[in-house]
This record gives C-alpha cells, structure tokens and sequence, in this order.
C-alpha cells in the first residue's frame, strides 16, 4: 500500500508532487521576503478545510491574528468563518519571540538558549492558548487538526547563533510536531538564493523542502529540493500571487543563468 497523498490546493503542484504532500510530513516551506510563505501555507489550510471538511491549526510567530484574517481576506478567505465553524485555530505565540534572556517558563528558570531543552514548542502552546494543554501533541489531537503550520521557525533561531544549539532547538520543535500525526508546514527565511545558496540545517532534518523564489527578472519561481516517500518534479517552475493565491504553472519551465 502506498503513502496516502493530500490535496495542497495550490494549482500545479499537486502535479509536481504526484498527487500531494505525503500525509503526515514535516514540509519546510522557504524564501526571502515577499514570496508568498504565508499565502502559501494558508491557501493549503484554506483547502484542506473547505474542500475536504479537515480542521487545521497556523500558529504565528511573527504576526498577530486580526492582521493575519485581514491579509488572508484580501483573497477572498475567511478564516473566521472557518474559526466559527471549528474547522481553524489560530494560535498568536509571537510573545514567544520576546522572551528574554533569563525568563521563568512554567516551573523551569531558563535561559533564551535553553528554550529548546525546556521542550520549547510546548510552552509556546500552553503560553499562546492559556488551555494548560501540557503538550502540543494533546492540543492538536484534541481539537482534531490534520492541516497544522508554523510560521516561521526562523523568529526563533535567532536565539541559536551556534549550529549544535541551532540544530537542538529545530529537532525539539521537528519532533513535537510529528508526534501530532498531522502534515505540517514550517516557514523560513532563505539565507540566500541560487546554486551557491547556503543549506539550512531544517532543511536536513525535515521530510521535504520547496523553495520559493523571486529572481532578478521579476519572476517567481518554484522548486521542490526534497520530498521523501514521493517521486517530485524537481525543475524550477513559475508561479505567480493572484487574487486566489498562489498559481503555479506545472507545465512551464524557468532556466535560471
């Protein structure tokens, strides 16, 4: 038996993926700034809820919620209607970004290295929705969410300027996701783009990676580095941000020089 495929609801990449996102990965999705990182994973909730009836949760570390329904509005979204419905949450941990350098979490005194030894991403959940969830893997399993996205992981790396310290805070956070058994997506910020570009160290440890780029024409462009347990279409492809979204032309090519 084959691993089960799910929609990602942006035009041309299902093509790319043969069908989908393997269900139950962890997806990094990255590029610098203006992208469509954001528009990116909120088009694959959107659909995942819409079309498909599956309860989702974006937990944000860089913008707040009423400016995220707003944004997501433009393109015609309503998260708060899904909200409404059950089908969304919407976890504001951007506090979390502010912790200082010698802070009190729960019972444990850290400091703004150790956070990933203080099993990070859990505090980020009993801090942001106040449940006194003791796990990320309990708050998503109680509400049901199959569609789950961080956005972005880089306004915690910050914190992490030595790789090793690095690499331990994006296992921590890496590992209390997948345990949810939901397909989630984690945003980047790309460190540079072309051949020469610098590799992450998530892009090592997760399932799959896309990159999302603008190049020096103007034009966007799309390329899958990885994606484990799928044959990929792995050629850089156009896309462009619309009044829907993100549309990817599956059938088009951009050769970079």
């Amino acid at each position: 038996m084959g691993i089960r495929k799910i929609e990602t609801g942006i035009t041309g990449l299902d093509i790319m993926l043969q069908g989908g996102f393997p269900e139950g990965r962890m997806i990094l999705i990255m590029g610098g700034p203006g992208t469509g990182k954001t528009i990116f994973c909120s088009q694959f909730l959107h659909h995942g809820a819409t079309e498909q009836g599956e309860k989702s949760v974006y937990i944000s570390l860089d913008e707040t919620k009423p400016h995220f329904l707003e944004e997501m509005l433009t393109f015609g979204w309503d998260f708060q209607e899904l909200e409404q419905a059950n089908l969304f949450t919407f976890i504001d941990a951007s506090d979390i970004r502010r912790i200082s350098e010698k802070a009190e979490v729960g019972r444990l005194h850290v400091g703004g290295t150790e956070l990933a030894r203080a099993r990070l991403i859990d505090n980020i959940f009993t801090i942001a929705d106040g449940s006194g969830s003791s796990s990320i893997e309990k708050f998503i399993g109680d509400i049901g969410a199959t569609r789950v996205v961080l956005d972005s992981i880089s306004g915690l790396l910050f914190r992490f300027p030595e790789a090793w310290k690095k690499r331990k805070a994006i296992l921590d956070v890496m590992e209390a996701l997948s345990v949810s058994g939901a397909t989630c997506l984690i945003t980047s910020e790309a460190a540079s783009i072309g051949e020469e570009r610098q590799v992450q160290p998530e892009e090592y440890l997760s399932n799959g990676a896309i990159l999302l780029q603008t190049l020096r024409t103007g034009d966007r462009a799309v390329r899958i580095l990885k994606m484990r347990g799928t044959e990929i279409d792995s050629t850089p492809r156009p896309y462009q941000i619309g009044e829907r979204g993100i549309e990817l032309h599956s059938d088009q090519s951009i050769f970079e020089t």
